[in-house]
């Protein structure tokens, strides 16, 4: 995905980065491997880029032009179809999955819009609708308040106790920065991945109730209004 749209640009001078936020980067290291880049492809441990950058959830990009300033802050950046939209569900499935589902169902498909609007962007660059100017950037940049700082700080001291210690240790910091910054989807799924991935197995993507940490995916995303709650969309001019 993002590797071809690098194929794509680089004749014209932009580069893609693709950064995975995974604690531990031997979950992360199978994908980049089956991706096989030729872009940069990072790992944030700390999930540093989401508290400078603002990155909440997956996918969120932002834009850099050539004089490394950010012409389009933190967004959706969906680059794909939801192939599930308008498809009927297997049947046969556990409940809670079909329910999953059903609820990716629903993700609102703005892929297309988000190409056209990247593409003009590398054809045209600063004279792009989509290059924003510093003011707009600025306005669309949301301010971290003390409760987001808090919870950027737990986390951190989550990583480093599980390096030191074990993740049974590190949960309770992460409950915190869950309960601090309930908006930021990249800490409880991190969180609730590492609990649910069995050694040896790739990352869990399900991420089903465990007894450490008091949410998980599909229960969360019920309580905050389902999809329309969840997802984020591309903000375009």
């Amino acid at each position: 995905m993002w590797q071809a749209l690098h194929t794509e640009f680089e004749s014209k001078g932009v580069t893609v980065v693709t950064i995975s936020l995974d604690s531990d980067p031997s979950l992360a290291y199978p994908w980049i491997d089956a991706a096989s880049p030729t872009h940069p492809s990072l790992i944030d441990r700390s999930h540093v880029t989401g508290g400078l950058l603002g990155f909440t959830n997956i996918p969120m990009a932002i834009w850099v032009n050539e004089d490394g300033v950010i012409v389009r802050p933190a967004e959706a950046a969906s680059i794909t179809p939801n192939t599930l939209a308008g498809q009927p569900l297997p049947e046969g499935l556990p409940p809670r999955i079909t329910a999953r589902l059903a609820i990716v169902q629903q993700f609102e498909d703005t892929h297309e819009t988000y190409l056209a609007a990247l593409r003009d962007w590398v054809e045209r660059g600063s004279d792009s609708p989509y290059a924003l100017a510093a003011d707009e950037v600025i306005a669309r940049s949301q301010p971290r308040s003390d409760d987001e700082a808090r919870a950027s700080a737990c986390f951190e001291l989550g990583n480093a106790v599980r390096e030191r210690s074990s993740l049974e240790a590190a949960s309770a910091w992460w409950r915190e920065a869950h309960r601090l910054d309930p908006g930021n989807w990249t800490y409880r799924r991190q969180a609730w991945s590492l609990a649910t991935t069995k050694p040896g197995e790739p990352s869990d993507l399900i991420q089903e109730p465990t007894d450490l940490f008091e949410g998980n995916w599909l229960d969360d995303v019920v309580a905050g209004g389902g999809a329309a709650g969840y997802t984020i969309k591309f903000s375009g001019v």
